[in-house]
């Protein structure tokens, strides 16, 4: 698709026949702007505002047309549940395309990075999760998986709450996927990487990418660039798996046995949704930070081990790492916060922050950059179309704008929001 660069700046403009009015930029993706819009019929004492996605439009019968086609297609299936980002209407305007959607107060990431909101506040973080799990485990029994959870697709409220799964452009109603490297990288499991394999569980990448998003929730860092023995942090875990994810990120015992479990090399051994739920639940605390002092004192710590070397660990390859047993004299760990072990060539915890691109990702982008094709001499070649899009219907446009535009209507009269 084309990059979001090329499109023109809408602010200021009225679109759908001047039912919305765009007043500003929210942020920009890979090939599409969101922007905020208020609906010209409602009260200018209480206006109703609205969240429009701008895309370039492709000719029927284009790869760029049948992911689009897809998109709203995987969303509008959902979108009558809570959990799921409210879809108003399509409309089509010369070249362009666009959405709209509700308009949420903020996303996960912006919660993680910006207002620092669950990092060190577990009851604020299982809250949030739980929400989270309950949509996408609501979406699979339609038969929709998403394939691209994280953060920046997860909206929510001003305090981090009432979640709003988004951004459906790499869904898929498929419970075996063919199409390898679908998602963000280092949210990707290694089934999904892997292009050796013919097919992987939709299901069970979209549960690697819940586990990936709750350590970011808990920690505020991930733990690898990507689920490769290439990365030096992820063959660090395949060597130890019981220990190096407590050591890096400073994990409780109860959060490293979940990720342990999350993170299992054999997909069928990892837990369902139900499954992670229930570990959640019960867990008090997800790192030794969290836990009062008084406690974290009497923690016992596990003997630690860690990769030396990038390459393909051996015995050779595992050496002991320092102790962070209390120290008799002062009755506290070492550190609480997360750690890298000393002269073991692991890399530290990854900031979520440092993963982000700033001068094409901002903050506050409410959709993040979506599927893109490859970039070769300056012009877009598209990849081969996915097989379940190639027989898929032309979604229909005209009846979802004659919907939305009773729904924005009934939005607007009933429950209207204002940021």
């Amino acid at each position: 698709m084309p990059p979001s660069s090329a499109l023109p700046d809408f602010t200021g403009a009225f679109v759908d026949e001047g039912y919305l009015h765009i007043i500003s930029l929210l942020g920009r993706g890979g090939s599409a702007k969101v922007y905020k819009a208020v609906d010209t019929t409602s009260p200018s004492d209480d206006p109703a505002f609205f969240a429009v996605k701008c895309m370039m439009n492709g000719p029927r019968g284009s790869m760029q047309s049948a992911l689009l086609n897809n998109e709203f297609r995987m969303h509008d299936t959902v979108a009558d549940h809570p959990g799921v980002l409210s879809f108003h209407s399509v409309f089509v305007e010369g070249d362009y395309i666009f959405a709209v959607f509700d308009l949420c107060a903020a996303d996960m990431l912006t919660c993680v990075v910006d207002r620092q909101l669950y990092v060190g506040n577990p009851a604020l973080v299982k809250q949030a999760f739980v929400e989270l799990l309950d949509v996408v485990d609501d979406c699979h029994q339609e038969s929709i998986y998403h394939r691209d959870i994280k953060p920046q697709n997860i909206l929510c409220n001003s305090e981090g709450t009432d979640i709003r799964l988004a951004d459906f452009g790499a869904a898929t109603p498929n419970a075996e996927s063919h199409s390898s490297n679908c998602g963000t990288t280092g949210y990707m499991s290694p089934e999904c990487l892997d292009t050796a394999r013919t097919t992987y569980s939709s299901r069970g990448a979209d549960c690697w990418s819940l586990a990936i998003t709750l350590v970011v929730l808990a920690t505020g860092h991930v733990p690898w660039n990507v689920a490769d023995t290439s990365d030096r942090n992820y063959a660090a875990f395949r060597a130890d798996p019981a220990n190096f994810l407590q050591r890096l990120l400073s994990l409780t015992h109860e959060a490293n046995d979940i990720f342990r479990w999350c993170f299992h090399v054999d997909p069928a051994r990892r837990p369902s949704i139900p499954q992670l739920r229930a570990a959640v639940l019960a867990t008090p605390c997800f790192s030794v930070a969290d836990v009062p002092a008084v406690l974290r004192a009497i923690i016992p710590t596990p003997a630690h081990s860690c990769v030396t070397s990038t390459s393909s660990a051996t015995s050779s390859d595992i050496t002991s790492a320092p102790s962070t047993t209390p120290s008799s004299s002062t009755g506290t760990t070492s550190s609480a916060g997360p750690s890298t072990p000393h002269d073991s060539g692991i890399e530290p915890p990854i900031a979520i922050v440092d993963l982000l691109d700033a001068a094409n990702i901002g903050l506050a982008a409410l959709y993040p950059e979506p599927l893109k094709p490859t970039k070769l001499y300056g012009r877009f070649i598209p990849a081969p179309l996915p097989s379940h899009l190639k027989s898929a219907p032309e979604f229909r446009f005209l009846d979802l704008k004659r919907r939305g535009v009773a729904n924005r209507k009934r939005f607007a009269d009933t429950q209207r929001r204002t940021f």
